[in-house]
């Protein structure tokens, strides 16, 4: 069974026709699309009504974040920041006038520290007086010695207490 299609090749006429179509169209289309005026158009949409028709929650599942991180040049933003602005604008007072003092001592456990700290220059400052305690000693043992007139050679005293001091072997 045959099918008889119309084919503007197979017409000559249907072919002069379509041209004509198609070239009227391509002058009168324009013409029509400069004749509408947008903004009139525009002025009738109800954006209210369109944005509320607007599903934000299934666009924003839509959106990959980790793909937009990843464009973000992050050394450009901090060049653009004014970091002397930023800081005229911290009303330190403030932030300062906030700080519980006693509740941050009891956090940090400042207080011990602080202890600590006392404790280790107080028994810096016993150990400077023990060490001067102990020259002064051998200053008097040293002047004494002199005044009844005992030499240290000749003496057996020991050099220190026998726990401290390892005892020099004799040479024979």
């Amino acid at each position: 069974m045959s099918q008889s299609r119309w084919s503007p090749v197979s017409n000559p006429i249907g072919a002069r026709v379509e041209q004509l179509a198609q070239s009227l169209a391509e002058h009168i289309v324009p013409l029509i699309v400069d004749a509408i005026d947008i903004d009139a158009i525009l002025e009738k949409v109800d954006v209210d009504k369109i944005v509320s028709k607007v599903d934000v929650d299934k666009i924003v599942d839509r959106v990959d974040v980790d793909k937009i991180v990843e464009r973000v040049d992050i050394e450009r933003i901090v060049e653009r920041i004014d970091v002397q602005k930023i800081i005229e604008r911290v009303d330190v007072n403030a932030i300062v006038d906030e700080i519980d003092i006693d509740a941050l001592v009891e956090q940090t456990e400042l207080g011990s520290i602080i202890a600590r700290s006392t404790t280790g220059v107080a028994t810096e400052i016993l150990d400077v007086i023990r060490s001067q305690g102990v020259g002064l000693d051998d200053f008097i043992l040293r002047w004494g010695n002199r005044l009844v007139g005992r030499r240290r050679r000749l003496a057996t005293w020991p050099d220190g207490p026998p726990l401290l001091v390892t005892p020099k072997r004799s040479i024979r």
